[in-house]
């Protein structure tokens, strides 16, 4: 934009004033319309307003959260920094303030609830032993995640939904007997279950990962002899989920 003033000695001084005047408004005007820079002769083309500097910053408006609240029709992308708790930085967006958010106030993510089911004999019962088997009972700290239910009798857990489980067991009598241990899903002994020593003992163990269907009912026993087998301890089955 070119600006130019000429003179008129003939044209009265009232005039002359009035048109000086007039050059200075239009002037004013231009540089309102042009870009700013701060530390910098030349401006981003892509900037309204360019500050440089190597060894200070900006300080964007501080104020309370009752000053913000009493911003009247904050603009779309207004930003303050507000001094009281929670401080921080907030914009104006879509009608409501939002903070700025770092890294510190992320959570760490909880971990993850492995699907799992427990439960235990504390009470050191006699099992009376039949050669088909008898189911141990776990009425005692049962820990059971959605979709693991145990029966009334406290001898059947059953898991809701199929997967890849991992199934554990112990259990210890006062005396060293000659029986048998094992696993039996949906009715049907578990491969790798099996505890059949040959001589008498009184502690029976098995860790063994199935792959279950839906719905599945698993059980413990002792079987393979007529007699009384008296817990000892803590006797528990555990039932993980894997997959």
């Amino acid at each position: 934009m070119k600006i130019s003033i000429s003179s008129n000695r003939t044209r009265p001084a009232g005039k002359m004033k009035a048109a000086l005047v007039t050059a200075m408004l239009v002037l004013f005007a231009f540089a309102a319309q042009a870009q700013v820079g701060i530390g910098t002769s030349t401006p981003d083309g892509s900037s309204q307003l360019d500050i440089t500097s190597a060894e200070k910053g900006i300080l964007i408006p501080r104020m309370s959260s009752t000053e913000r609240g009493n911003i009247a029709n904050p603009a779309q992308g207004l930003l303050v920094y507000q001094t009281d708790a929670p401080i921080g930085f907030y914009y104006y967006s879509i009608n409501t303030w939002t903070r700025l958010t770092n890294t510190a106030d992320i959570a760490a993510p909880a971990s993850p609830v492995i699907p799992s089911g427990y439960a235990a004999n504390t009470n050191g019962p006699a099992i009376p032993v039949v050669l088909n088997g008898t189911d141990i009972p776990f009425p005692n700290a049962q820990k059971l995640s959605d979709g693991f239910t145990m029966d009334g009798t406290n001898t059947v857990m059953t898991v809701a939904n199929a997967g890849r489980y991992q199934i554990s067991y112990k259990m210890n009598t006062t005396a060293a007997l000659l029986i048998s241990a094992r696993v039996r899903v949906n009715g049907a002994d578990l491969a790798g279950s099996l505890v059949n020593p040959l001589i008498s003992v009184n502690n029976f163990a098995s860790t063994v990962i199935a792959d279950l269907p839906a719905g599945s009912t698993i059980q413990v026993q002792f079987f393979g002899l007529l007699g009384i087998a008296v817990l000892a301890g803590d006797a528990f089955l555990s039932v993980v989920k894997l997959q």
